[in-house]
């Protein structure tokens, strides 16, 4: 069940600073730029001034979509394979386990190394414009966001578990006798793979902290579900010199799960709420936990452990109908989580028999982290609020004539919560519109959680927009690059417009 609802969400639709650029708007997806682009329902989350403006094309007032999606994952550690292998194994829930050399390779690699990964699927969406009332629309949108920086003692551990270097003991089966009796072995970091098989558990002769151990790392992971009311409309309106638009958005949004870890090595800080989708089990931690679910997931969807309000709100304005200049802020607001809440308890490492995670498919193995049998200890809370990852947009764009617009974007994080990008992101975008039924889109994106990236976009319109589809990719780079460190795709085949 797990690994179907994550092959859902990943056919249909994952980068933690790159989704918040366009959610899950396929037509902004290979663009720079989203503030004073986005249209009807895709603005929601953007930009909600922009619901005011009125269709480019004749006689359209509804404009409605289904199943729109944008995925990314992106690490400087891992080959353009290694990332196409790791999107399959997330999709499918299978794959190839590691050998002992693949993890020793992997906890090097990670090391002080960034790993994102995201997915928007927006799954329903509609507006209707009025010239004299204004627009209103509604959205439904998922939001799956990871990110991870791991210092060099995390991510030993995480990957190679029992057998880490900070274990100076290891208890080891000796299967050279019938009776496969039990040793401890002192760990010299050079185990050979068979040997590293016969490891049951690691033991630390000299026990440090989890914020000591974890000293530098940090590990955020949301998934949340937000349903999405915005309206927008025009303000001041002279001619076509200049109009001035304002819009506001009411978001009901749920939380599916939360893992939030960080330490700087001396005080850890570590949640975790995840739905009964997820399967962990959190061993006798949830006997005395008040938020504990001790029953599996209720049906097909996955149960939510949390729910909440956010907000948004935006303006912009359109100077003769050439020069667009707007700016937003958005998800002000917080989620209470409420069930499976835990919280990590900054105590001794003194053992584990936890073997590391298996792959790069991190989150298909989030019950190894957070479980009963992951290296942390937790406590059991009734609840946690956490504040929305609140972001402040700015653009502008210039239209040029019916067939070129250039525009650019600055995204500015407000907070530091799981979700929120770790640094100013800023992107230029185009769309070129060379006959009517194509548009092509591109530009470029720097800051966030990544690299320079150069985005790009098809979308064909038929019918004066009746009808629109297309495809994109966050970074076309990777498309023909050896060793991208980025796959990214974005795509839509059912927009209605009438």
């Amino acid at each position: 069940m797990k690994n179907f609802l994550f092959a859902l969400l990943t056919v249909f639709t994952v980068q933690t600073g790159f989704t918040q650029f366009e959610s899950s708007s396929f037509t902004s997806t290979g663009r720079g730029g989203a503030t004073t682009f986005a249209t009807d329902y895709q603005a929601i989350g953007i930009n909600p001034a922009n619901l005011g403006w009125e269709y480019k094309f004749d006689g359209k007032k509804v404009a409605f979509g289904l199943t729109e999606m944008a995925y990314s994952l992106h690490s400087e550690a891992l080959s353009k394979d290694d990332l196409r292998n790791s999107f399959k194994e997330m999709i499918n829930g299978k794959g190839d386990k590691f050998t002992y050399a693949e993890k020793i390779q992997a906890a090097e690699d990670f090391a002080q190394t960034g790993l994102a990964f995201n997915a928007d699927l927006g799954s329903f969406g509609i507006a209707y414009m009025n010239e004299k009332v204004g627009g209103i629309g509604f959205r439904i949108n998922d939001k799956i966001q990871f990110y991870s920086m791991l210092g060099s003692t995390a991510s030993d551990l995480f990957f190679k578990g029992r057998t880490s270097n900070y274990f100076d003991l290891l208890t080891y089966v000796d299967t050279t006798g019938l009776s496969n009796d039990t040793t401890i072995i002192a760990n010299n970091g050079n185990l050979s793979a068979d040997s590293a098989g016969n490891v049951i558990s690691g033991q630390a002769s000299i026990p440090l902290n989890f914020s000591e151990l974890f000293a530098n790392s940090q590990i955020s992971m949301t998934w949340t579900r937000e349903y999405n009311l915005s309206y927008g409309r025009k303000l001041v309106g002279l001619d076509s010199t200049f109009m001035l638009y304002g819009g506001v958005g009411v978001k009901f949004v749920q939380g599916l799960a939360l893992l939030d870890m960080e330490s700087d090595g001396n005080t850890l800080t570590a949640f975790s709420a995840a739905s009964p989708v997820f399967g962990i089990d959190y061993g006798t931690a949830a006997n005395s936990n008040p938020s504990a679910i001790l029953g599996p997931n209720s049906g097909f969807l996955p149960d939510p452990v949390g729910k909440g309000w956010g907000f948004d709100i935006g303006f912009n304005a359109v100077i003769k109908n050439k020069l667009k200049i707007g700016f937003s802020v958005t998800n002000i607001g917080s989620i209470t989580w409420d069930g499976n809440v835990y919280s990590a308890k900054d105590t001794l490492l003194f053992d584990t028999e936890n073997e590391g995670l298996n792959s790069y498919n991190v989150v298909n193995q989030l019950g190894d982290l957070v479980g009963d049998e992951g290296v942390f200890s937790w406590n059991g809370l009734a609840s946690k609020k956490v504040n929305l990852p609140t972001m402040f947009r700015a653009g502008a764009s210039l239209r040029f004539s019916d067939k070129i617009e250039l525009g650019c974007d600055l995204l500015l994080p407000t907070n530091t919560v799981p979700g929120s990008l770790e640094g100013a992101m800023f992107g230029f975008g185009a769309d070129i519109t060379p006959v009517r039924w194509l548009n092509l889109s591109g530009g470029f994106v720097t800051g966030g959680n990544y690299d320079f990236q150069i985005p790009l976009g098809i979308t064909l319109i038929s019918k004066n927009g009746s009808y629109e589809m297309g495809v994109a990719s966050r970074d076309a780079i990777t498309f023909f690059a050896q060793n991208g460190p980025t796959l990214s795709l974005g795509m839509g085949f059912m927009r209605f417009r009438f």
